[in-house]
């Protein structure tokens, strides 16, 4: 260049005399190096302002204070309880998409909502007849059932309270006292009442405190049980007691020693209280085998219907079966009544099974409710009250509820659902149908009716106050994560999982910029990210890698002084496990491009995402204009195969078990292909957080049978090889050397106890038919009738 000569651009890849920008893009990295060193050498020493505060630097070489410690380890202990609510999240939502997709979808059912009271409250052009429309005419309309919080949770919260009248119902004649009940304005009523009735007859599994649960439960639980158990001895229910609780204890100990049946019964036996659906199966031993594989694999659903018969026909002999009747006079109506329980439990479980009720069975219920997400819970008023947490509600709040559980008793809970809000019909102005008539040509509900519906309404907004009620959640709230950490997680997450960089501004919004690319520099001037030069990783264990040079080639260039030569290396450097690189370097002598391709291929490396030991998920293709390269997967201890001039490579990058093809020959163009093919090979581990599914049950077609290498046999093969050569010596010398390959010589050749018949390729039942017909087959009988009726034969020839 000094002789103003032009060079051809894969020379600038040789190290010469440094170019002016070259000088400048090395020196700035090199200040900015050394400024971030000096940050870190001035981080072990104390801070000059505060010498109480430490540096991120010093915290990694001075002992934490208590504080801290404590500190560290609440923030510890709150990210794993989030990380376990949105597990059990996604465990009773599978279906449900992200937060972010959710909001989207609200945020454009609440603009149409908005655009549709814009619409209702325009007046007519008419001034004499100046009439504003009320916007509330068709609260269906002026409220979305999903956006209109305040009517979906007066919905939500009617129905609930119905429920919980029933389960207080049923504590009460399980004998419990109506002072120890909740409250109705208690947010928790439901859940305490639930707790309260499953907990209503206690038994300690210690079979010496049997008599306590005697003395104390057992005349309340008397009353529920059938006449004839009713009115056996208290000695006789106190000795069967004890032994029953013997007998599960010391299996419960015997199975988590040995092999557990249950998955879920880890430590079964070390449960303080007894329960009948978990401790009643290890009455006996062994357990039955079809009642484990229900339980660990398919509950049995579609018996909910025979199961709660039983349980109603068990509680109709019982003391207080007359007190049920007046309650609910359907409860032990016959199972061909359509309306009865048993009917009615049994659609209510094919609908738990629509939104996941099988993954929730398999599920440790403690651990549900522990770890499920919480927050606290605002109270619905009316009256007009502000105070913090207290949602008021307005007239037209419970006409939109009770025409959601209209919607949604008829199987249409989605606004979106309807005709008349259909966003297709509304933008292209197609007629369509208002919403009472669609909910009139519906079927209206088997179970409930319309006016039952809106009672439960009117009846829970005739118990809600003016204000709010203070009741105690501290101790609910401490259990697990709450829904605002969560929200907040998942917020964090998708702000900087991409591209771009979200930064909170002063208003409490969020102002975005696309995060810069790694190893970048801004370059003010081409206001560009500029890539830095890439060097050798100083941590690289340089003594575990392997080259292999690919390709030399001497190329040359003509220049003004004349024709110049020089030498182009392609190397491949690996070490074998996954880690590889290729380099493309150019020198005077072969010598100098293989040195300088070498560096190049360091200073490139990249790395398979493969499992090692294992076979591949999925075969591999990648190209470059012609040249191709494929990978495909072989069972595990094949071993490779392909060309033997490419084992080198590949035994550099790391391949096994797989079948490998190449086409075209330019190994230039070849490596690109390479590359894209590797850059396909995916690893069980990827598609497991891909995917969300267990890294043990992502297999590939081949990886349950193994190829036992043949090594292995050929000291058992040994014997049998000198018996065949025997064999075929003793052949050459019967016929004297001579080739007669149809005749038999020895009697060594013929391979006793074989026959056609027995052939594996024969057994088929058509093919054995016909053998059985062949070997019984006789001419002489199936040829006699035929020649005594013939006229023209003699007698005496049908006999020969």
């Amino acid at each position: 260049e000094k002789l103003d000569l032009p060079r051809h651009h894969w020379l600038k890849e040789v190290d010469q005399a440094p170019e002016k920008s070259s000088i400048r893009r090395m020196k700035d990295k090199y200040l900015r190096e050394l400024g971030v060193v000096h940050e870190e050498m001035r981080g072990l020493f104390k801070n000059e302002q505060d010498e109480t505060k430490y540096s991120v630097e010093q915290k990694s070489i001075v002992e934490a204070s208590e504080r801290e410690k404590r500190e560290q380890k609440d923030v510890q202990q709150r990210r794993e309880l989030t990380n376990e609510a949105m597990r059990m999240y996604r465990l009773l939502r599978p279906d449900a998409p992200a937060f972010y997709e959710e909001d989207a979808m609200l945020g454009m059912k609440a603009k149409m909502n908005r655009i549709q009271l814009e619409e209702a409250q325009k007046v007519t052009e008419d001034k004499d007849a100046l009439v504003k429309p009320n916007k509330y005419g068709d609260p269906f309309k002026a409220y979305l059932p999903v956006v209109n919080q305040k009517a979906f949770l007066l919905a939500l919260e009617s129905v609930v309270a119905s429920l919980a009248d029933d389960v207080e119902t049923l504590c009460l004649l399980a004998g419990l006292h109506e002072e120890a009940l909740p409250g109705q304005e208690d947010p928790l009523r439901f859940k305490k009442l639930v707790d309260l009735l499953f907990s209503a007859f206690p038994l300690n599994k210690d079979p010496s405190r049997v008599g306590e649960f005697m003395e104390q439960h057992w005349p309340r639980l008397r009353a529920l049980l059938p006449a004839e158990v009713a009115e056996l001895e208290e000695e006789t229910v106190r000795a069967w007691l004890q032994g029953h609780l013997q007998r599960v204890l010391t299996n419960q100990r015997r199975a988590e020693a040995s092999d557990q049946k249950i998955f879920l019964h880890k430590k079964q036996s070390e449960e303080i209280f007894y329960s009948f659906a978990e401790d009643f199966p290890y009455d006996d031993d062994p357990m039955p085998g079809l009642l484990a594989d229900e339980r660990n694999l398919d509950f049995p659903l579609e018996k909910a219907k025979e199961y709660m018969e039983l349980f109603l026909n068990f509680l109709g002999t019982s003391g207080r079966a007359a007190e049920v009747q007046e309650l609910a006079p359907g409860a032990f109506a016959s199972s061909s009544d359509q309306k009865s329980v048993a009917t009615q439990f049994q659609d209510f479980v094919w609908d738990l099974e629509d939104i996941g009720l099988r993954n929730w069975l398999k599920m440790d219920v403690a651990e549900l409710e522990k770890f499920l997400p919480k927050g606290q819970l605002s109270q619905l008023a009316v009256g007009g009250s502000r105070a913090p947490g207290v949602i008021n509600l307005e007239p037209e709040d419970v006409q939109v509820a009770k025409l959601m559980l209209r919607c949604a008793a008829r199987g249409r809970a989605d606004l979106l659902d309807f005709e008349a809000v259909d966003p297709h019909r509304l933008l292209h102005g197609l007629p369509a149908q208002e919403i009472d008539e669609e909910l009139s040509s519906l079927p209206p509900n088997s179970h409930i009716e319309d006016a039952q519906l809106e009672k439960l309404v009117d009846v829970h907004h005739s118990r809600l106050g003016s204000g709010k009620v203070e009741t105690d959640l501290s101790g609910w709230l401490e259990e697990g994560a709450t829904v605002d950490e969560i929200y907040r997680k998942e917020l964090d997450f998708y702000r900087t999982a991409g591209p771009v960089e979200w930064n909170p501004d002063g208003d409490g919004g969020y102002t975005w910029k696309w995060r810069q690319p790694p190893n970048t520099f801004w370059d003010e001037r081409r206001k560009v990210y500029i890539q830095e030069q890439k060097g050798v990783d100083p941590n690289l264990q340089l003594k575990e890698m392997r080259q292999h040079m690919l390709d030399v080639t001497r190329m040359g260039s003509m220049v003004k002084v004349g024709r110049i030569n020089y030498f182009r290396a392609l190397v491949v450097v690996g070490n074998g496990k996954g880690v590889y690189g290729f380099g493309v370097g150019f020198g005077s002598t072969p010598k100098e491009a293989r040195a300088d391709s070498a560096l190049k291929a360091l200073q490139n490396l990249d790395y398979i995402d493969m499992d090692p030991g294992r076979m591949f998920c999925t075969p591999c293709k990648g190209s470059e204009y012609k040249h191709t390269m494929e990978i495909i997967p072989r069972p595990i201890g094949r071993g490779i195969r392909a060309n033997k001039k490419f084992l080198p490579l590949l035994y550099i990058l790391g391949l096994d078990n797989c079948k490998v093809r190449f086409m075209y020959s330019k190994m230039f163009t070849r490596i690109r292909a390479i590359k894209r093919t590797l850059d396909q090979v995916i690893s069980r581990r990827t598609l497991a957080n891909m995917t969300g599914k267990r890294y043990a049950m992502l297999v590939a077609p081949g990886d349950h049978w193994v190829h036992w290498p043949d090594r292995w046999f050929q000291t058992i093969r040994t014997p049998y090889d000198a018996k065949y050569a025997s064999a075929k010596l003793a052949r050459k010398h019967a016929l004297h050397f001579k080739k007669r390959g149809v005749k038999i010589a020895t009697e060594k050749e013929v391979k006793p106890g074989w026959r056609k018949q027995s052939w594996a390729r024969w057994n088929n039942p058509l093919e054995r038919w016909l053998q059985s017909r062949r070997e019984s087959f006789n001419p002489a009988k199936q040829l006699a009738p035929s020649l005594q009726a013939s006229p023209d034969l003699p007698a005496g020839s049908a006999k020969q």
